[in-house]
């Protein structure tokens, strides 16, 4: 077996589907389609995202022919917004010690004190089924717990990074809805007391998905890197900031020109 580090920029779901329109299917396509695939099937994964749900540290467990060649494999999944960054020959499924998320909310002159108080409210275990899209087909106990949130601002956009075990789905999206009703001044941090009260249910908004990053999904496996494949994918990024770096000052002026 093998374990592979992958990125991806959010405009495919992870997870299989008939439609074979998401990173896993790509994923499988381009490494069956190059030979290196054993088995068409994923054994195991860090972490299942939604589509416009970005990554840099997801990983798949997988069977593979032989040791792969990254820059080979990375210049036909580029086209597709993913990218193997790292590798590894396992002969286990590796434990995940911790997933880390992080949200980009935009700086719309919340009270960052308030959400930074309302932010220890989630440290430790509590029941979140208020937090999280019901999932019909399985009945998960709603109870995480949540190990450290980091929230760093500067004028633009607020930085949530959210450190757990383990993630209900849409649990992230939904917390950073609670941190934006604290943050506005329309609802109070008491509030969050009511929200991780199990005998307690009510709605709360979910943020986009294109705001939510998979940072990592940790493992102790000392992944082979290939600098070619990591250039080329800093490269890429560094050409898409500039590009909505420029996007976001023709916003800025349109708003504070006319």
């Amino acid at each position: 077996m093998y374990i592979l580090k992958i990125a991806y920029d959010g405009r495919y779901s992870f997870q299989q589907q008939p439609s074979k329109d998401t990173v896993c299917d790509k994923l499988l396509d381009v490494l069956d389609k190059l030979d290196f695939l054993k088995e068409y099937k994923i054994i195991y994964s860090g972490g299942r995202t939604d589509k416009g749900v970005s990554a840099l540290g997801n990983f798949v467990v997988l069977k593979l022919k032989r040791e792969p060649i990254l820059s080979y494999i990375n210049h036909h999944l580029k086209d597709y917004g993913i990218w193997i960054l790292g590798y590894k020959e396992i002969e286990k499924i590796p434990k995940v010690r911790y997933r880390h998320y992080r949200y980009i909310l935009p700086n719309i002159g919340y009270d960052i004190s308030l959400i930074k108080e309302a932010s220890k409210k989630f440290i430790g275990k509590h029941s979140f089924h208020n937090l999280c899209k019901r999932d019909r087909s399985k009945d998960r106990d709603p109870v995480r717990e949540i190990y450290d949130i980091k929230i760093i601002e500067n004028e633009f956009f607020i930085t949530i990074d959210i450190i757990g075990k383990s993630f209900l789905w849409h649990m992230v999206r939904k917390i950073v809805g609670v941190f934006d009703a604290i943050g506005r001044g329309e609802k109070d941090i008491e509030w969050i007391d009511k929200l991780l009260d199990p005998n307690h249910k009510e709605g709360v908004r979910t943020f986009p998905a294109e705001g939510l990053i998979l940072i990592e999904a940790k493992v102790d496996i000392d992944y082979n890197y290939d600098s070619y494949s990591i250039k080329k994918f800093l490269e890429y990024w560094q050409e898409r900031y500039k590009f909505y770096i420029m996007k976001m000052g023709i916003s800025r002026s349109f708003i504070t020109t006319l």
